[in-house]
């Protein structure tokens, strides 16, 4: 518990992964949730007695949800069916939810959000929502059921969400479909190295997330920043240059707005000014701030084309806008 009471935390709570179970009945021949169920402080919610109906509810029901003022998070157990299945197709190589389990988590949330829809949602849980095979790497441990869980998640009627999610680390961070569509954070490993895993191009990596939960009345709207941390060998944790493969230090998630609409604005500060900063554009714009690295990209790509400003970059940010003489 020295994370939380060292850091000040007020919530420390975890999901489970496919190493933390006896999938392979090593220990137990039954049982591989046996000696989770058991730990104590309890998992996944350590803490005050009023979490124990909570920590009973995502071992029964593979999903629990946990509220305080200005959020929820529905944690999600993916790897409920590990130790289980037919031989020919072992769960234990992949994440699954279950299309009973993604009714139940409908229903619920259909009470919740409509009862506090200014809450900022947050849903957590191990396995991959995509493939991430290559040409050199076929990947087979997708969670089998996330197609169904984007669709329920990019419902308007059950707000925006952030999703959070690990297992096959490398870092990604993306919105899963279309306007209300959830936006995700693949998370790059902490502490695994990449032997047995030399295709992937991902440094280890933690990040400190900052989610903007200002709004009050109406539907939440997802957006934060990201504060990457890099393991650099020899030097160790951080923050302070990107590394490709990884997440770049500074980002942010949210903006869900017209691109070429926002490059007019942007080239309008340009042309009035004579030359626009990062930093600049930052203090004008303050939706900047929670572009994703593809939005920049594509910004990026955009500003190119206009004959009016010459673009200057550092890496995926824009370093300056200058007006073209």
């Amino acid at each position: 518990m020295a994370v939380r009471d060292e850091n000040n935390i007020s919530h420390l709570l975890a999901t489970c992964g496919n190493h933390d179970l006896d999938s392979r009945h090593k220990q137990n021949k039954f049982d591989p949730r046996g000696f989770l169920k058991a730990l104590e402080p309890p998992f996944p919610t350590p803490g005050a007695k009023k979490h124990e109906a909570i920590h009973l509810e995502y071992w029964a029901n593979n999903f629990s949800i946990i509220e305080d003022a200005n959020w929820r998070l529905l944690n999600i157990n993916s790897c409920a069916y590990h130790g289980y299945g037919e031989s020919s197709e072992p769960e234990l190589l992949h994440g699954r939810i279950s299309d009973y389990t993604l009714d139940a988590i409908e229903a619920r949330l259909g009470e919740v959000v409509s009862a506090s829809p200014q809450k900022t949602n947050i849903c957590l849980f191990h396995h991959h929502l995509r493939d991430v095979s290559s040409d050199e790497f076929e990947d087979k441990s997708t969670m089998k059921g996330a197609n169904r869980l984007i669709k329920l998640l990019s419902k308007a009627n059950l707000g925006e969400w952030f999703v959070l999610h690990g297992h096959r680390h490398r870092s990604d961070l993306y919105c899963a479909g279309g306007n209300s569509a959830p936006i995700v954070l693949s998370c790059a490993s902490f502490s695994a190295t990449r032997t047995g895993d030399e295709n992937n191009p991902c440094p280890n990596q933690f990040y400190v997330i900052d989610l903007d939960t200002s709004q009050t009345v109406g539907f939440s709207k997802v957006k934060g920043t990201i504060q990457a941390w890099n393991w650099t060998p020899g030097t160790g944790w951080q923050s302070d240059a990107s590394i490709p493969g990884g997440l770049p230090i500074k980002t942010g998630f949210g903006y869900r707005g017209d691109l070429h609409a926002f490059s007019d604005r942007l080239c309008e500060a340009v042309n009035a000014d004579g030359r626009v900063t990062w930093q600049d554009a930052l203090a004008r714009f303050s939706e900047l701030q929670y572009f994703m690295p593809s939005d920049l990209e594509a910004l990026n790509g955009i500003l190119s084309l206009r004959p009016e400003i010459v673009l200057s970059l550092e890496g995926t940010r824009i370093r300056e806008l200058v007006r073209n003489a």
